[in-house]
């Protein structure tokens, strides 16, 4: 199975549902939503709809230490995951959460810590290669997020996650050359569950783009 989706809804969300299969809640990375938000969404997402849900940065911004206020977030994040039956949790961390010895070992603490009804795990470290990723999990499970315009794939694995952030920042736009090398990138995956998410500010264009290739 491979999705397409957006980091988001870039269009109202009742015309979402008709456009994709999937979707990459990003609210979360700021708070977690209301429960009459999360219930709408469960009663008006099309049947077999894909979920995935951004964990809040403030995770990450701890450099995922394990605190009473970590603790709360993540069991906040897996509850909802679970109402949402969602197929995974991203959690992002930017340039200053360094690739070295003691964030591995953070990082490889920080799985044992999460409750243990949270989906699969999802690290998309900008600072870090994708196998540094893999490596510093070690026999934990989580699924290292990359970019195949500019990363080296993370070895296989049952999940592939592919987080488009644009070509030059979240304000710029993929061209049809670029989007056609995703797409025999995608195309040759062999994994069992694909999700490819657009982040950039022309997000919808792109994810439909991608589509119509993939189709």
């Amino acid at each position: 199975m491979f999705v397409v989706a957006c980091s988001g809804f870039p269009v109202p969300v009742s015309r979402y549902w008709r456009e994709f299969d999937a979707v990459e809640i990003s609210d979360t990375e700021i708070a977690i939503p209301g429960a009459g938000t999360i219930r709408r969404w469960i009663r008006e997402a099309p049947d077999n709809f894909l979920f995935t849900v951004v964990a809040p940065k403030s995770v990450s911004d701890s450099g995922f230490r394990r605190t009473k206020e970590n603790k709360a977030t993540c069991e906040a994040v897996a509850a909802l995951a679970s109402d949402l039956k969602a197929k995974a949790v991203v959690f992002s961390a930017d340039e200053k959460f360094k690739h070295g010895k003691a964030n591995r070992t953070a990082l490889r603490a920080f799985l044992g810590f999460l409750p243990p009804k949270m989906p699969p795990i999802v690290f998309d470290l900008e600072a870090w290669k994708p196998s540094d990723i893999v490596a510093a999990c070690g026999d934990r499970p989580a699924v290292a997020a990359y970019d195949p315009l500019n990363d080296d794939p993370p070895p296989k694995s049952k999940m592939t996650y592919i987080r488009l952030p644009g070509p030059a920042g979240h304000r710029s736009r993929y061209d049809e050359a670029s989007v056609a090398k995703i797409a025999d990138h995608c195309n040759s995956l062999d994994t069992e569950l694909g999700i490819c998410v657009f982040r950039n500010i022309d997000m919808q264009t792109n994810a439909h783009q991608l589509i119509k290739r993939l189709e």
